[in-house]
């Protein structure tokens, strides 16, 4: 997995190139925390790229997740596939965490 990141109106974008697994939850994991460290709270992960969600990189997610609101910040989601989208809804990530259609609708979404 790799991903890019950018800052757009005082939102963290992290655009995932790969599958939301483990091994890349571990990854991004770090960069979250280190984007925290430096009172960044305001994240968008983009997985528009993602096809197959893994039950442990959704367990990172949703830590992190936690992590991020503890410290009155949030952690959003745009671009996913319809299969990424119902592997959330099924697991119940869908009750913790927004989604949206696209990046521009995210971001208002933090700044509203």
């Amino acid at each position: 997995m790799a991903y890019r990141s950018r800052a757009k109106m005082g939102v963290d974008v992290l655009k995932f190139e790969g599958d939301l697994d483990a091994l890349s939850m571990v990854k991004m994991k770090n960069r979250l925390t280190r984007l925290l460290n430096k009172n960044h709270k305001k994240l968008l992960l983009d997985l528009g790229r993602a096809r197959r969600v893994e039950l442990a990189g959704l367990g990172i997610l949703v830590d992190r997740l936690m992590k991020v609101r503890a410290q009155k910040g949030d952690i959003k989601l745009c671009n996913l596939r319809p299969e990424v989208e119902q592997t959330f809804r099924m697991i119940g990530v869908g009750d913790l965490m927004e989604f949206f259609r696209s990046e521009e609708e995210a971001i208002r979404s933090f700044v509203s």
